[in-house]
């Protein structure tokens, strides 16, 4: 009789932590089910504030010339020896209304930015602009920039080839 409740209790020891490690399993995976869900829902959205929509909109302002259109010429007295002048428009595309070129100098960058419009030719006085020269200068015509160099003479007079790209013209 002894070796039979011995091996009675070695099966209900043996079945003992099976039973409690499958309901432990049952738990977890229960649990599982329930609380995934519910931390992937969405959160709902905060309530939005309406603003009242006004009865009647205020008319838009009416455009009567397209964007591209040339500005409005306005003659500005610029005397040709002004010590503040550096840019000199030498030569304008023939049957161009609307002839055009602006210039600035940023002297932290030492970079000299100059746009045009229907320009054929121009010319800069390097001596009248507050150049480093002893550091890299920077020359930006019309969205393309390159190294301007010293020469020896202060005016530099630039035109379109052939192709529309600007070059130096030399002395």
């Amino acid at each position: 009789m002894r070796g039979t409740s011995e091996i009675q209790r070695q099966d209900s020891a043996w079945q003992y932590p099976v039973a409690v490690g499958s309901i432990f399993l049952l738990v977890v995976w229960v649990g599982m089910l329930v609380t995934v869900p519910a931390c992937n829902r969405p959160t709902p959205p905060a309530p939005v504030e309406e603003t009242p929509i006004p009865e009647k909109a205020p008319p838009l302002p009416e455009v009567t010339a397209p964007v591209d259109a040339a500005p409005q010429r306005i003659t500005i007295d610029v005397a040709v020896d002004d010590p503040d002048r550096w840019l000199f428009v030498e030569k304008v595309r023939s049957s161009a209304p609307g002839a055009w070129a602006t210039g600035s100098f940023n002297p932290e960058r030492n970079k000299l930015t100059i746009r045009t419009r229907d320009v054929q030719q121009f010319a800069i006085n390097t001596g009248r602009i507050p150049i480093d020269w002893k550091r890299l200068v920077i020359l930006g015509i019309d969205g393309h920039n390159s190294e301007l160099r010293k020469r020896d003479y202060f005016f530099l007079h630039f035109a379109r080839d052939r192709h529309g790209r600007w070059i130096v013209q030399e002395p």
